[in-house]
């Protein structure tokens, strides 16, 4: 399997590498996402898609605008990200289970799974608290 990582996501992305920051790179079963700010100010930042082949390669999907926060629901994927205090843990609930994430250095934190079936609720954060990196 290709890594899904901060450099495979700004090329994947059609990203120019000059000016493109990854602030984030999540997946889980086969789905994976990437927060990109797309000319280096983090004024402009996208939410990039991925799905894994049978090949073990992640292909690109969507990419659509969040801002510091923002989400994504289809019926493959479920997305949630955000900006808080550097290695914060923010606590999310999806499809009645409890996920944590942790924040990075730059304080952008982001999470993925596989869609619940027939469900149209989106991951919600419930608590975000303070920790360490």
């Amino acid at each position: 399997m290709k890594e899904l990582d901060d450099r495979f996501v700004i090329t994947a992305g059609g990203w120019d590498p000059r000016y493109a920051v990854t602030l984030a790179v999540a997946w889980h079963q086969g789905v994976g996402a990437a927060l990109i700010d797309t000319n280096g100010d983090e004024a402009d930042v996208d939410l990039d898609l991925y799905d894994l082949d049978a090949d073990g390669v992640w292909q690109a999907g969507s990419s659509v605008g969040v801002g510091e926060s923002g989400g994504f629901l289809s019926n493959r994927i479920a997305v949630c990200s955000g900006r808080t205090e550097p290695g914060s843990v923010v606590d999310i609930e999806y499809s009645g289970q409890c996920h944590s994430v942790r924040a990075s250095a730059t304080g952008w934190w982001l999470f993925v799974t596989v869609a619940a079936p027939n469900s149209d609720a989106f991951p919600t954060v419930v608590r975000t608290r303070p920790g360490t990196l």
